[in-house]
């Protein structure tokens, strides 16, 4: 878990600071802060909803996380014991912020998460592929349905109103 969030952290930290950095400079000329504060929230999103998309589907390229490839894991449906679906890829990663009791669950079980139950999934050991196989297997993917980029995307927004409201 702390390997995917390290690997998703490195792809958008970049692009946040390239979209923060304009920012800080702007709102060091301007007098009016409380415009530039809603201009920053607004510009804030586009990397927070990337970090978010990209925490729910990080599972997606064959059940494989780069974290997973690293350390030899994958994800797969616990009754059929088959690849998990990348539906049930996104499903499980949306407890993923509420992590401390993730933790937690992956203490009393180590191959099954409170994701895991939701989404009828459970961690098995498979061989380790190196980080780049990831960039080969997602230009081999034939296509990514437009119901999990849409629902990704949806629970994106509704997880970062949650934050705004200050739950997580």
């Amino acid at each position: 878990m702390i390997s995917d969030l390290w690997f998703t952290m490195a792809i958008v930290f970049p692009l946040f600071l390239l979209v923060m950095i304009p920012f800080f400079v702007f709102t060091a000329s301007h007098s009016n802060f409380d415009n530039s504060f809603t201009i920053y929230n607004s510009i804030a999103m586009i990397p927070w909803l990337i970090l978010l998309f990209l925490i729910l589907n990080k599972d997606c390229i064959n059940g494989m996380s780069a974290g997973k490839r690293t350390f030899g894991f994958k994800i797969i449906d616990h009754q059929t014991k088959e690849l998990a679906s990348d539906f049930q890829c996104m499903i499980r990663n949306i407890t993923m912020f509420a992590w401390p009791l993730e933790v937690i669950m992956i203490l009393i079980n180590p191959k099954r998460r409170i994701g895991d139950y939701i989404a009828k999934t459970e961690v098995v050991k498979t061989d380790i592929k190196p980080i780049e196989s990831l960039m080969f297997e997602l230009q081999e993917k034939q296509k990514i349905s437009m119901k999990l980029i849409i629902t990704s995307i949806g629970v994106s927004m509704i997880l970062t109103l949650i934050a705004s409201l200050g739950v997580i």
